[in-house]
């Protein structure tokens, strides 16, 4: 039976890890002044940690999305991407809940919460759609 509860799961997850990518590339040098005096060494590195997370997210969102209207979701590969776009995410949460979720900086904190949600909804449409 083809539901389409678990299209509209992925397209959300899809959705919001994309647009959190986006929110990662457009305040970069504002993120990068709440850090203070650094320097140029630490700068640079903390930019490309911050600009290569934010083409990731933006990646599997496209990826996700672009999966689930080109081939929908009842077959193997869109559960291969889906499935694998949710380990990602999760991923992601485990390494910012061990460096980002210690700083005092909100928008590095929100990391966790926003990449949880899009996992999750990458794992629970994963689920239906098995």
């Amino acid at each position: 039976m083809i539901l389409i509860v678990d299209d509209y799961l992925f397209l959300a997850g899809g959705l919001i890890a994309a647009a959190w990518g986006i929110a990662h590339l457009i305040p970069t040098r504002a993120i990068l002044k709440m850090f203070g005096d650094i320097s140029e060494e630490n700068r640079r590195v903390l930019t490309m940690s911050w600009i290569a997370e934010g083409v990731f997210l933006i990646f599997i969102g496209a990826i996700v999305c672009l999966t689930v209207a080109i081939a929908g979701t009842e077959n193997d590969a869109t559960r291969a991407v889906t499935w694998s776009a949710a380990v990602a995410m999760f991923t992601f949460v485990i390494v910012n809940l061990f460096s980002g979720f210690k700083t005092s900086i909100i928008p590095i904190k929100a990391c966790v919460f926003v990449d949880g949600i899009a996992g999750l909804l990458f794992l629970i449409g994963s689920i239906i759609n098995s």
